[in-house]
């Protein structure tokens, strides 16, 4: 039997105890709430095996009181983090039944196969993907969640723009712009909207190369046009900051997401309005613009003009208010939408959780330029044309 300390401050750890844990190898010497005092059992370590913490968003406080009381940080699960028990195999595998235990040895065979190759792959969907075993983000949510990157997000946007703009897309393009190593533009392109051509623009030259293999892996590479190079209002170079446990956060801008001393790479970038007139590809050609550039979206706009004013295309993009208005290109992006008839938005993060979306004239997105709620869980946006609502 192993000796279980459980500290609930949040009352979940009766379902937990009947949902997921192996009771018959579990004995529970003691229980921790915020009604009851800290019990001397917590101060003699030798009466526990284990030190599960029940918590939601408490994370920095329970560290720092593990540390003052000096607890073994090798015997201590944050039980309702499934990356914790991942990094606690011995405690997965006593602790946990086969349905409790089943993400966290996927994140187990996930942190062990990252330490001894280059790169990892899993298959999703019957979609396969590669990535750097460095990636602890789109590849790992999708190893562990055994569904695709941005999945909900994409058929939220199919949805939308088949609703607001009757797309048809029986030919045409998916615009993928920011297109990491390629999981948003391959599901789209093969599972919601499979008679359209891809055209993908990555300045990461690691993500550019992976981004081909994955392409190859799902016999994409003939219906698609991928671009080595970002995307702005002008030709020009710039310096890139590069995230290696996150290459899809790579961006211009030192954020929440990338902070301290990062690698750079000097990329190209050039306009989408001179690419697609130079590989004569017609504005009315657009069916769909994914925009995830991380901040640089204005820019990304900007270097479209032509297309929008011709073909104000259903637009899907990152909501980064704070970094646009500290760009300086807030109010530019602003004026654009005005000018090429986008009125209204809907904020893709309401959407899934209430399942229907509330729509907003374009104006509200004026409130965001100051505020500091969508740091750290930035959200989405759709953008509608005029004419689209009744």
């Amino acid at each position: 039997m192993f000796k279980v300390l459980i500290w609930d401050n949040v009352g979940a750890s009766s379902q937990w105890l009947e949902q997921a844990a192996d009771k018959k190898d579990i004995e529970v010497v003691g229980t921790i709430t915020p009604a009851e005092p800290t019990p001397e059992i917590l101060l003699k370590r030798d009466a526990w095996d284990w030190l599960l913490i029940f918590e939601q968003g408490a994370r920095n406080f329970f560290d720092a009181t593990i540390q003052v009381l000096k607890l073994p940080l090798e015997k201590v699960v944050y039980a309702l983090d499934i990356q914790s028990w991942a990094q606690h195999p011995k405690a997965t595998y006593t602790l946990l039944n086969d349905v409790g235990g089943g993400l966290a040895k996927l994140c187990i065979n996930f942190y062990i196969s990252r330490q001894l190759n280059n790169y990892i792959s899993c298959t999703v969907g019957e979609l396969s993907y590669l990535a750097t075993s460095k990636d602890n983000h789109v590849i790992f949510t999708m190893y562990v969640g055994r569904q695709n990157h941005a999945e909900d997000n994409m058929k939220a946007f199919h949805a939308l723009a088949k609703k607001y703009y009757n797309v048809d897309d029986s030919a045409g393009y998916f615009l993928d712009l920011g297109a990491n190593i390629g999981t948003t533009g391959i599901y789209f392109t093969k599972k919601l909207a499979p008679n359209l051509k891809l055209l993908a623009f990555e300045p990461d030259p690691e993500n550019f190369k992976i981004h081909r293999i994955n392409l190859i892996l799902n016999d994409m590479e003939y219906k698609t046009n991928l671009v080595n190079c970002g995307l702005g209002y002008k030709f020009d170079e710039m310096t890139m900051y590069r995230s290696l446990e996150n290459p899809g956060g790579n961006g211009m801008f030192l954020n929440l997401f990338l902070n301290g001393d990062l690698p750079t790479e000097t990329i190209k970038i050039i306009p989408l309005d001179s690419y697609l007139a130079e590989n004569k590809i017609a504005a009315q050609e657009v069916k769909y613009i994914w925009i995830d550039t991380e901040g640089f979206e204005p820019q990304v706009l900007l270097g479209a003009k032509n297309l929008l004013k011709e073909n104000p295309a259903p637009i899907f993009m990152e909501f980064n208010p704070m970094i646009w208005n500290k760009s300086g290109f807030y109010n530019q992006m602003m004026e654009l939408f005005k000018e090429c008839q986008y009125t209204h938005y809907i904020l893709i993060n309401e959407f899934d959780k209430i399942g229907e979306e509330k729509v907003y004239p374009i104006e509200e997105l004026w409130n965001f330029t100051e505020s500091t709620a969508w740091i750290g869980s930035l959200g989405d946006i759709f953008l509608i044309r005029r004419g689209a609502i009744a």
